[in-house]
């Protein structure tokens, strides 16, 4: 089961207030939606607006899934994955997870944020790594962003090629933590959800 707390992300207030409540229920209800050919996914009330909003699985590829979901006149599209290892054991029972968003209202697309689901330390850099490419990180709470978003279009170009993403850590209490995700399926994924925000 995934837990999940709202970020006090100043830099996302409506990823803070919609996405991490979609997350929820992405993985809770995925087995049960997920796309056959032919089918159309049915939608599933959020947790985060108390069931006022609704995420629509658009489509599943690898360890990904594409969603949409309309918070009032905001729509938002986002790409899915959680991670599929996580080290030290002590906090596997928590999942981090790794959003690629679009709000056209704000004319955001493709943001690349993750929650780790457990407290980082603010005042220190983290990495992702993508084969040979190191990005640098920030976090707030349990949410992490790029250190610099103009890298954003980099950091997807690498995703998109590359096979693998290590989330390089440190916990609140001074632990190092690692996250690894597999990046199989993104291009497909990442594009459903630019389309669906178009």
């Amino acid at each position: 089961m995934i837990r999940i707390s709202a970020p006090s992300s100043a830099r996302h207030p409506l990823l803070a207030a919609a996405l991490l409540g979609l997350a929820a229920l992405t993985f809770a209800s995925a087995p049960a939606q997920a796309q056959r050919a032919g089918s159309k996914p049915a939608p599933a009330k959020t947790a985060a607006t108390g069931g006022q909003g609704q995420a629509l699985l658009l489509e599943s590829a690898g360890k990904w899934q594409a969603f949409s979901s309309q918070q009032g006149r905001s729509k938002i599209c986002y790409a899915l994955s959680k991670a599929e290892s996580r080290t030290p054991a002590n906090l596997k029972d928590v999942e981090g997870l790794l959003f690629i968003s679009s709000r056209p209202g704000e004319g955001v697309r493709n943001e690349i944020s993750l929650v780790m689901n457990f407290d980082l330390k603010e005042d220190v850099e983290h990495q992702a790594i993508i084969g040979s490419d190191r990005f640098a990180l920030v976090a707030k709470g349990q949410n992490v962003w790029l250190k610099n978003p103009a890298e954003e279009g980099r950091m997807l170009d690498a995703l998109r090629k590359g096979s693998g993403l290590e989330i390089k850590g440190t916990s609140k209490r001074g632990n190092a933590t690692s996250d690894k995700y597999s990046l199989a399926g993104i291009s497909q994924i990442v594009k459903r959800a630019e389309d669906a925000c178009k």
